[in-house]
């Protein structure tokens, strides 16, 4: 199979200019002739119609990765006409036939020329109707001069009757800041907004290298400034901020265990997840409590009007979802997945667990000589057993009472369990893990005025992690090793948005947090109880935010946004304040220029406890800030970038600064014995540039990272040293090909090796170590070739679809060592050596999916 996906490096550097869907084709303002004649040249259509029928109708839209159906539908919308498909590819254009006492209408936003489709329609405050793929709104005609007809998003307007389907055009009341500058910023679902968030949605995400299902927190990869180390979903860093400084939302619900599988896999329904908004700078103040990105999941909250479902299988696990409606104003959306690896451990399975697990590797001093040190306590994949168990179900009721009033109940709960355990000469270790991360929020969104929008949020979330390591010898337990984690923290936010007459906005809120937190950490020898040890830890914190900022906007996309955080956290006694300011402006119609700058705070943070865990992994535990022993982590960011697009063509580049104070060598994991917590600070330098260039159906984009992480910490080591996320040079290109039903992506990845700290000198027989500077060695460069096929085809054209799915990871299965961490113990003021992990990449994985949707 690894050979057969290598296959598709070859095809797709061949674009199919007549494919038959996901067309590209951009008119302003074009004669409706025109397009006619050119559809028929390139896409070898014919069209009857008279001349006199399409005199006068002109078509604007941008019609990106469209299907020929949609762009038909499109064409109809726009014009008012009916396009009938006879014998074959031929279309006979007609007047449409009004029914009597029937009125017709074409509903098209007048930003986007598309029409807007599965919309609520009230007829007279009592008549609801919904638009169709076309926009299209049917109801009939009582008599009246008259009707008042309402259009959820887009106000009220009165209709007279009339003998013609015309289309008419409307103007959203109200517009999020958000709006679109770059479509397709790196492919279809990904767009990058006005105030610089990337925004990736999940239907009509195009293909991702290595990927058969829409996981957002492994797509946002694809964004320059954003990575992983480990090559997890979870471990996601925002321009050289570690993971635990990213804040990530699922429906307003706090998440802090993202990942399942040790992060390889992310903790959310792949379809449950609707959008997501990232955060790299310039983050709006309505978002606190954390200094690097911002992750913002959403799910969907639309009325469903019909059932609709999907259920799958992959080499990992089974998940379905179904959409219901409840009435005419309510639906609930139900999703779920669990892992089989049970049952049945497939070849993607073995992959992830290999990794895992497997950390031994060569150990060598500064000058190269090897070292006889342990790596593993005697462990092999074959004397061990591993198991994983995940799952996790997702709830979504939408109520919409009125156009003007929505309330949406959002539930989540997932949960994962790791257990692992080998045998070596006697001695038996057991180790089990257990995470869980979910909660509830509610969700009022009342739409006071055609310009103001006011809602109220309520949620609460809960994680909780616990670790228990056991030693026996025969059938005698030696010790026990636990490391506990619990989190609640309840949350109210009132915020408003208004619109002015010269489309500036103000929005501005209150938010109220309760984050309560508990720690177990104990040791219990049951050969010698002096030894036990029992540290529990807890804390809470009160916290009280007013918020505000205000958006100049212009009509030619300029852009200038200032605001202001003030925070009081109880727990530090303090008021800190967080201003935030977001310029971008039009050079000329291609070219745009922006800045960014922002100060921000977070008071809780990861701790990296690794020397008692013998999964050999981190087992992190989250600690609130105290302003002694753990003070606040506090941040200051600058960014400048340009953005180009035309003609198909973006390029993107943004350099940034980020000084970080309030670090820890607990939170940073040095992997070296510290015997007293040591403070330090850190400065990051970064530049990130994207070029991508779309032609109809194949993309092509290129995204390089250059970061420079250089920490501080006087206590540790004089001198500054290299951060141990610190990434020199970070490169990416993909290519993607949509062939009708068929896409195919390919990847390949590269980056610099990691930091790591080099064995200066080492007596086997003592164990006595030194080592050198901290951070002075790098490890070998990372890369790797992934690429990806799906096919889909229909049961039921308008119903039932099948989707077929291949994936491969690492197609030449290269592994390097990804981190080197030292097991060290002090005695008698001498430094040992006990043990050396190495951390090393994933090898070839493929993957299998089989999908239905309804």
């Amino acid at each position: 199979m690894r050979y057969f996906i290598t296959l598709l490096l070859f095809l797709l550097g061949i674009p199919i200019s007549h494919a038959q869907e996901n067309l590209f084709f951009e008119f302003k303002e074009t004669p409706l002739k025109e397009v006619i004649l050119q559809l028929e040249k390139e896409m070898s259509l014919s069209f009857s119609y008279a001349e006199d029928l399409i005199d006068n109708k002109t078509i604007t839209a941008l019609a990106e990765g469209m299907s020929m159906d949609e762009l038909i539908g499109l064409l109809e919308a726009q014009t008012g006409l009916r396009f009938e498909k006879i014998d074959g590819q031929a279309h006979i254009i007609i007047a449409p036939i009004s029914l009597e006492k029937e009125i017709c209408l074409y509903l098209l936003d007048q930003d986007t020329r598309l029409p807007i489709t599965e919309t609520q329609v009230v007829v007279d405050s009592s008549l609801v109707k919904e638009t169709d793929q076309k926009g299209n709104v049917k109801f009939k005609d009582s008599g009246k001069t008259k009707y008042l007809v309402e259009v959820s998003g887009y106000g009220s307007l009165d209709i007279k009757p009339t003998d013609t389907c015309n289309p008419i055009y409307l103007s959203a009341v109200y517009k999020e800041l958000d709006e679109v500058i770059v479509t397709s910023y790196i492919t279809t679902g990904i767009d990058r907004n006005r105030d610089g968030s990337i925004a990736i949605t999940q239907k009509p995400l195009g293909p991702i290298p290595g990927q058969t299902t829409p996981d957002i927190l492994q797509s946002i990869q694809m964004i320059p400034g954003v990575s992983s180390l480990d090559e997890s979903a979870s471990g996601i860093q925002i321009h050289g901020g570690t993971s635990d400084q990213n804040l990530v939302l699922f429906d307003h619900i706090r998440v802090f265990n993202s990942g399942y599988l040790y992060g390889m896999l992310s903790r959310f329904n792949p379809y449950a997840t609707e959008k997501a908004m990232i955060f790299k700078t310039a983050t709006s103040a309505a978002y606190g409590d954390r200094v690097s990105g911002i992750i913002d999941i959403s799910t969907d909250d639309k009325v469903s009007n019909k059932v609709s479902g999907g259920v799958g299988i992959d080499g990992l696990s089974v998940d379905g979802y179904i959409k219901t409606p409840l009435s005419d104003k309510s639906s609930l959306s139900l999703y779920a997945r669990n892992a089989y690896l049970d049952i049945l451990k497939t070849q993607t399975y073995e992959a992830y667990a290999k990794k895992i697990f497997s950390n031994s590797g060569p150990i060598s001093d500064r000058n190269g000589n090897p070292l006889n040190v342990s790596s593993d306590d005697g462990y092999t994949y074959g004397n061990s057993d591993s198991e994983f168990r995940f799952y996790d179900i997702n709830v979504k009721y939408v109520y919409q009472p009125s156009e003007k009033d929505k309330l949406s109940v959002s539930a989540l709960m997932t949960r994962n369990r790791t257990l692992f355990s080998f045998q070596n000469k006697g001695e038996t270790k057991r180790d089990s893990l257990a995470t869980g991360n979910g909660g509830v929020s509610i969700n009022w969104k009342h739409q006071t005025s055609s310009r103001q929008t006011d809602q109220i949020t309520t949620y609460f979330s809960s994680y909780d992690s616990y670790y228990r390591n056991l030693e026996l010898y025969g059938d005698v337990l030696e010790e026990t090793n636990i490391r506990g984690n619990r989190i609640s923290d309840f949350g109210l936010e009132l915020k408003s948005d208004r619109v002015f007459k010269n489309n500036d906005l103000l929005s501005f809120g209150y938010q109220l947090s309760n984050t309560n937190l508990e720690i177990d950490m104990s040791y219990v020898s049951n050969l010698d109880p002096t030894d036990n040890i029992s540290l529990p830890v807890q804390d809470s914190n009160l916290k009280n935010v007013l918020f505000g900022e205000y958006s100049f906007r212009k009509d030619n996309g300029a852009l200038l946004k200032i605001g202001l955080r003030a925070v009081h956290y109880g727990s530090l006694g303090n008021l800190y304040l967080e201003p935030r300011l977001n310029i971008e402006m039009p050079i000329n119609k291609s070219l745009r220029i922006r800045t960014g700058m922002e100060r921000r705070n977070q008071p809780i943070s990861q701790l990296i406890e690794f020397n008692q865990t013998e999964l050999r992994l981190e087992n992190n535990l989250w600690r609130l800030s105290d302003n002694t022993d753990y003070p606040l982590l506090q941040s200051n960011q600058f960014s400048a970038g340009l953005l180009f697009d035309k003609n198909g063509w973006t390029v993107d580049a943004e350099a940034y600064y980020k000084n970080l104070k309030g670090l820890t060598s607990y939170s940073q994991g040095f992997h070296l014995p510290q015997p007293n917590l040591s403070k330090g600070k850190s400065r990051i330098i970064g530049v990130d540039i994207l070029l991508k260039k779309r032609i109809r159906n194949y993309s092509f984009w290129a995204g390089y990272s250059f970061n420079d992480v250089n920490f501080t910490f006087d206590e540790i080591q004089e001198s500054s040293f290299s951060g141990n996320n610190d990434i020199p040079n970070s490169f990416r290109v993909s290519n993607s090909l949509d062939i009708k039903n068929l896409k195919l992506s390919l990847g390949w990845q590269y980056r610099t090796g990691t930091p790591f700290t080099p064995i200066k000198n080492y007596d086997e027989e003592s164990k006595a170590v030194t080592f050198e500077s901290l951070n002075s060695g790098r490890l070998p460069s990372f890369h790797r070739l992934d690429a990806s096929l799906t096919y889909d085809f229909a049961i039921n054209p308008k119903s039932t679809k099948i989707q077929l799915g291949i994936s491969a990871l690492n197609i030449y299965d290269r592994i390097v060592p990804l981190a080197i961490i030292h097991r060290t113990n002090q005695q008698n003021g001498e430094l040992l050596l006990e043990q050396v992990i190495q951390r090393r990449s994933l090898g070839f994985t493929p993957n299998l999916t089989l999908r239905i949707f309804f």
